[in-house]
């Protein structure tokens, strides 16, 4: 009864956090911990809503239905499916206290759903974990295994959307699924957070990879992996402007892309950082003012510290940021930024900079 209390409280006190849209509805059940770490966030949940619209939609793994909800406002009839039939009550009671009346509740196997043949959109969140709780990466390990049900789906659907962890691998991802229309790196405060795959019937090499960083405008980069490998890309030394890709599009491996878009250059090879003599105010990512550039030389970097705090980078570098730290003698914090990482002659640099910008991209 106590750990029934004590979840019920934890729950009341985040829930907010994550989705703050139920945060006005103080009657809600918590659903089981595992359930509420493993949710979207309204942020992610909300975004993919808005790529859709139909009148039969079905999540095959419903899940705490934080997906569900923000979906079903998109769809005539929403079906969420949860194989717990406890669970499935909570989010029942839920919902009904939400105001929502276009969803009917089902508690079977994903693998055994009959689909009607006129559903427009499915959705699966596969489980990550196996029966010992460790985590699972790969396609085949995920439950259900959209390898063995996928073609099931697409048969009677239009649209198959699948949520996966930020380290499944992408590329092979796309080799193995086939028909990939498009996937979607969905980042929050510069922290990947979901992998999205959006699959349709007809075979599809070459999907289109888009990058979102979510709570900070929105910014989304969108490319193909074909654009990547043909762009000739340019380096020189650090001048004016330094820029750092958010993360979805370090995940994507976009960096090729990123550099001709914006037409910034790199400083080197494995650095992915980038820089241009005039400023790129709508570059995805950080964005910093060069103050100087110098040699990794301890007494040459010490006089240009303002404090005993500074943010500290390492890129393509042999030391770590803890031992620079330590070598330096800093703290984290303060408004001066310090990256350690080499150019494109291989050279060791340290980049003083100033960021212009806020907020990240």
């Amino acid at each position: 009864m106590l750990k029934l209390v004590v979840n019920q409280a934890v729950f009341n006190q985040t829930i907010g956090s994550k989705v703050s849209e139920w945060d006005k509805e103080k009657a809600l059940i918590a659903p089981p911990k595992i359930s509420l770490e493993q949710c979207s966030s309204q942020s992610t949940a909300q975004y993919k809503a808005d790529l859709l619209n139909g009148d039969i939609g079905v999540d095959l793994t419903g899940g705490l239905g934080v997906d569900s909800y923000f979906f079903s406002k998109k769809f005539k009839d929403f079906t969420h499916n949860e194989i717990n039939p406890n669970l499935s009550h909570v989010v029942k009671h839920n919902f009904d206290l939400l105001g929502i009346k276009n969803v009917k509740f089902t508690n079977m196997e994903a693998e055994k759903f009959e689909l009607e043949a006129s559903t427009d959109f499915v959705y699966l969140d596969p489980a990550r974990r196996d029966a010992v709780n460790r985590k699972m990466v790969s396609l085949k390990d995920c439950l259900p295994n959209l390898l063995e049900i996928k073609d099931l789906i697409l048969a009677k659907a239009k649209v198959l959307m699948v949520k996966y962890s930020p380290m499944l691998d992408i590329k092979d991802s796309i080799l193995l699924l086939k028909t990939v229309e498009e996937v979607l790196i969905l980042s929050e405060k510069n922290e990947v957070k979901e992998l999205v795959f959006i699959l349709k019937k007809e075979p599809n090499s070459e999907p289109l990879i888009t990058c979102v960083n979510l709570l900070s405008g929105q910014d989304a980069f969108a490319f193909h992996y074909s654009q990547e490998s043909q762009v000739n890309l340019a380096f020189r030394e650090p001048e004016g402007f330094l820029y750092e890709p958010n993360a979805s599009i370090m995940k994507a491996g976009a960096f090729k892309s990123i550099a001709e878009a914006y037409q910034v250059s790199k400083i080197a090879a494995n650095s992915h950082l980038y820089t241009s003599i005039e400023c790129i105010f709508d570059f995805p990512g950080r964005i910093f003012k060069i103050e100087h550039v110098i040699d990794f030389d301890k007494k040459q970097i010490k006089k240009f510290l303002k404090s005993d705090k500074a943010n500290i980078a390492v890129r393509n570098f042999p030391y770590s940021t803890e031992e620079i730290k330590k070598q330096l003698g800093l703290k984290d914090g303060g408004d001066q930024y310090i990256f350690f990482s080499e150019n494109h002659k291989k050279k060791k640099i340290v980049l003083i900079c100033n960021k212009i910008q806020n907020t990240l991209k």
